[in-house]
């Protein structure tokens, strides 16, 4: 499996997008292999991949030792972002690893888990 390291893997334009809009792809409202996602599900991935967007600081964004980029982002954060309950937001990132779109590391320490956002949306992205 492969990793995006930042939002352009996915768009290139992304980059450049103004810092107080998140990207929602399209593709995930209309294409039949992602038919089994919510707008929840699908909204918790748009503020992942927004975090791609941030510089590597170790705190929002980082790579491990095999040098993937990962994101953390604590579950009490995404609680309180998206007005879910911590069982909501478990199961939302459960179903984005059913569907391939992240894989979760747990790291232990009272950290939050590694976010590792996967390459699966590109073959479907267009220029």
């Amino acid at each position: 499996m492969a990793y995006l390291s930042t939002i352009s893997d996915l768009y290139p334009s992304l980059m450049d997008a103004d810092s107080e809009q998140i990207y929602i792809p399209k593709v995930l409202f209309e294409h039949d292999d992602f038919k089994g996602l919510n707008y929840k599900e699908i909204l918790l991935y748009s503020f992942l991949l927004d975090r791609l967007k941030e510089p590597l600081d170790f705190i929002q964004k980082g790579y491990d030792d095999n040098g993937i980029t990962y994101v953390h982002f604590k579950v009490e954060d995404l609680c309180e972002l998206l007005n879910q309950s911590k069982n909501t937001i478990i199961s939302l990132k459960k179903k984005l690893v059913q569907f391939g779109l992240i894989e979760e590391v747990k790291t232990g320490n009272n950290q939050p888990n590694r976010l590792y956002l996967t390459d699966k949306l590109v073959p479907y992205m267009k220029e």
